[in-house]
């Protein structure tokens, strides 16, 4: 699968932000343009958060479908909160090319304890360092989709499964089977561990061994 970027960028406007990719060796010229010129008529772009990551394009995509009720016009503009989508774009597995040199899991339970109440921040904080080995899964182990068992996504690593020939982790994928289930709700980050099942138990409450 080709590697490219999803960059996340806020503008002058408050609350209006921008989603989009570009090639690796494209980023920094990309950033620099983008910065000096501004888009769609909107200026003061400023980068604030890159992921590198496998399908990026799709990826991308997906995300402008997440987002499309918040969506301006055709452009690559959402009038949204720049950590839920810096929530969710931890949630890929990939490399943060920005800001550099940042601990994936820290940032993204730090964003969620910002954006929430101690108790919910808490529940967020496990569903990020959730993990499948924790709980007794191995590789090539199935789970379920709770709310519809005939989903079925394979564990492929400590806290990735794959599903439909791609490697997720469960809140992105979460996020994907509500959509294509045309049940979306963007207000919820989708704890992934809430909404997957393994024997019957949800996986957030299997116990650790």
């Amino acid at each position: 699968m080709a590697k490219g970027i999803i960059y996340l960028m806020t503008t002058a406007v408050p609350g209006l932000v921008k989603i989009g990719q570009t090639g690796t060796d494209n980023y920094q010229e990309r950033m620099r343009t983008l910065e000096a010129n501004g888009y769609y008529n909107v200026v003061g772009l400023k980068r604030f958060f890159a992921i590198e990551l496998e399908d990026y394009e799709a990826k991308e995509k997906l995300l402008h479908e997440i987002f499309s009720k918040h969506r301006l016009s055709i452009s690559e503009l959402f009038a949204l909160d720049k950590d839920l989508v810096r929530q969710l774009l931890l949630s890929f597995d990939g490399k943060v090319i920005y800001p550099e040199k940042i601990n994936k899991e820290k940032e993204f339970e730090e964003i969620a304890i910002t954006r929430n109440s101690e108790e919910t921040a808490t529940t967020r904080k496990q569903g990020a360092l959730f993990s499948f080995y924790k709980k007794g899964l191995k590789d090539g182990e199935q789970i379920r989709f709770a709310a519809d068992n005939a989903i079925i996504a394979t564990v492929a690593g400590e806290r990735e499964v794959e599903y439909g020939g791609q490697t997720w982790k469960l809140s992105p994928l979460t996020h994907k089977v509500y959509k294509d289930k045309g049940q979306l709700n963007i207000s919820d980050s989708y704890r992934g561990a809430s909404y997957w099942q393994y024997n019957g138990n949800k996986l957030k409450d299997l116990p650790d061994i």
